[in-house]
């Protein structure tokens, strides 16, 4: 049985390629054509109770795209975050996305000889 926190994560991964989206859970190579995803970090939140463990479990995404294309970026974030909002169940676990947890923020990104447009996703899962 997966974890919590992978359960969302694959979750994820599999609504982000029916998005048509090239998605990669590492750094690819600089050769990669923009735009893309990069499924990044989880961070698991415990809450325990008497008979079952629960808490939250917050996934870090980033898109990334030509520095001219923040649009394409912005559209790209927000249709991510559309389809977490609709998920109801990850592995076997039932979930809920904490929107007032959740975010979305643009930046430019100098970290590569072409200057990119990065959106960072980050999504808050709630174990119900």
């Amino acid at each position: 049985m997966k974890t919590r926190e992978q359960a969302i994560f694959d979750e994820i991964f599999k609504r982000v390629l029916s998005l048509g989206y090239a998605v990669y859970d590492y750094k690819p190579d600089e050769k990669t054509s923009y735009p893309f995803v990069e499924l990044e970090d989880t961070t698991t939140y415990h809450a325990t109770n008497k008979t079952d463990v629960k808490g939250s479990v917050e996934l870090t995404l980033s898109v990334w795209g030509a520095q001219k294309k923040r649009r394409q970026v912005s559209d790209m974030c927000s249709a991510i975050f559309a389809q977490a909002m609709t998920a109801i169940e990850a592995g076997g676990y039932p979930i809920a996305l904490s929107t007032g947890q959740s975010s979305i923020s643009l930046i430019d990104d100098m970290t590569t000889l072409v200057p990119l447009k990065r959106g960072r996703v980050r999504l808050v899962f709630t174990l119900l």
